[in-house]
Formats: structure tokens, C-alpha cells, sequence
């Protein structure tokens, strides 16, 4: 027998500390969100004469949404053309008689000036023409449908026409504490989980990061842009979310 140990002898084991258990992912709540939602109006007054889209209707960019009654815009690029057709008869006369001296330089520049003012309006006029065509400023989905076929739209008073919301990027907004500023870089993969649809789980990259911290809450902003597969279906703007980074590049959650 050891000589230390000797009968009698009251022996303390001592346990081998064991490594201590994961940290859990730390968690930040947030919503989906989209970078474009805009309310469609018409540029131009006049009335709307047919409507091309209904709501949840996919659009894509320069699609035709509705179209006002065109007729007074079309008789204004008539008319705009023809002054400027005249306008250029005359200046083309003007210059061929200024060759031979007959007309001064003065007149020749003021029909040219003329000339010129009335090319700009025979373009304002097309311009003001094509506004009388509604169209999607980008692709998206048409969320709301205001518009009426016969309805008098108001130069100037914003009547809503249509609400087109982007598909994509599907983004998260989260707020993190100034601790972690220098544990998050972009780039880095994030787990997003619906609150009520946890099945639906799926994944999103770090997008921005602020370069400033807010110093009222001691936070900066961090926007992750979401990948909507699988879930394609359940992940829409609105959808209230967690984000989970993993613990190396976010501290445990609190």
C-alpha cells in the first residue's frame, strides 16, 4: 500500500473541471421588411380610362398599371408639333436670307430662339402625354388597388392610384448593442426564425452595418438581408422574426 495512504486517512477526490456548455446563439427580435414600398399617383390630372392590374398581381418595371383618357394630351402634342414645325420654317428662311444679307444676325438668333423654345414644348407635350400611362417604377407585387375606371384624378392633390411592394431583397432591421460592433462584420451568416412559424426557418447574410451607434440607447443598426427559400410562401414583409448569429460573432443572448 502507498504510504500516503494509510488507513484512516479521509481521501478528497477532486473533480477535473469540465469545459463549460455552449453558449446559446444570441437572439434579436425584428420584422420583415422590404427596401421599396411606394403609393402609385398620377403625374398629371385627367381621367382614368382603363386599369391593367388588380391587387396581388405581379408586375415587373415599366409595366402598364392603368392609363388616363389621353385625347386632350394627344390634341396638345398635335398642336405643339405644328407650332414647332412653323417655328422652324422660319428660322430655315431666316438663315438662308441672312446669307445673302437680307436678314441682320439679331433676327436670325431671335428665330432660332423661337425655334428652340418650341422644339421644348413639342417635348414637354410628349413628355406630359406619356404621364397619361401609369406605370410600375419597379417589379414587385400590387398590394393595394385605389384606382376606379372613370375616376377624376387632380393634378397636384396626390390621390392614391396603386401600392407596389418589392419582392425582393426581403430584409431584417436589428439593433445591436455597442459592444458587439466589433464582433459583426458583413458578411456574416445569421439564422432568421419566424416567431410563429419556427418550421419555416431560414438563413441571411449581414448587408449594413451603421458607422455610427446611436448614443440615447448605446445601439447601431445592422440590416440582414433574409434568404427566402424554402419558405418562399410564409416569409413576407411584416413577419415578425428572431435573429440568431452564432456565438462567435455575437455575445451569448441577455
Amino acid at each position: 500500500m502507498n504510504a500516503l495512504l494509510q488507513p484512516g486517512l479521509c481521501l478528497l477526490l477532486l473533480a477535473s473541471p469540465s469545459a463549460p456548455p455552449p453558449a446559446e446563439p444570441a437572439s434579436y427580435a425584428s420584422h420583415l421588411m422590404v427596401d421599396q414600398e411606394v403609393v402609385i399617383n398620377s403625374r398629371i390630372g385627367g381621367i382614368v380610362e382603363s386599369i391593367a392590374v388588380d391587387r396581388g398581381a405581379a408586375v415587373t418595371l415599366g409595366q402598364t398599371l392603368a392609363t388616363l383618357d389621353p385625347r386632350e394630351a394627344d390634341a396638345n402634342v398635335r398642336e405643339a408639333k405644328e407650332d414647332m414645325e412653323l417655328k422652324r420654317a422660319d428660322f430655315e428662311r431666316s438663315r438662308s436670307l441672312a446669307a445673302s444679307k437680307v436678314v441682320s444676325a439679331a433676327d436670325l438668333d431671335e428665330k432660332k430662339a423661337q425655334f428652340e423654345v418650341a422644339q421644348a414644348r413639342w417635348e414637354k407635350a410628349k413628355t406630359l402625354r406619356d404621364y397619361t400611362v401609369i406605370r410600375a417604377p419597379f417589379a414587385g407585387i400590387v398590394t393595394e388597388k385605389w384606382a376606379r375606371v372613370g375616376q377624376k384624378v387632380i393634378e397636384d392633390k396626390d390621390d392614391p392610384l396603386f401600392k407596389i411592394t418589392a419582392v425582393e431583397p426581403l430584409l431584417a432591421r436589428i439593433y445591436l448593442p455597442e459592444e458587439e460592433l466589433l464582433r459583426v462584420k458583413v458578411g456574416d451568416r445569421v439564422e432568421v426564425v419566424p416567431d410563429r412559424f419556427p418550421d419555416a426557418r431560414t438563413t441571411g447574410e449581414v448587408q449594413f452595418i451603421s458607422p455610427a451607434v446611436d448614443a440615447a440607447s448605446g445601439t447601431f443598426q445592422v440590416v440582414i438581408r433574409v434568404r427566402r427559400e424554402p419558405a418562399r410562401v410564409v416569409l413576407r414583409p411584416g413577419i415578425a422574426v428572431k435573429v440568431r448569429f452564432a456565438p462567435k460573432t455575437a455575445a451569448a443572448a441577455r
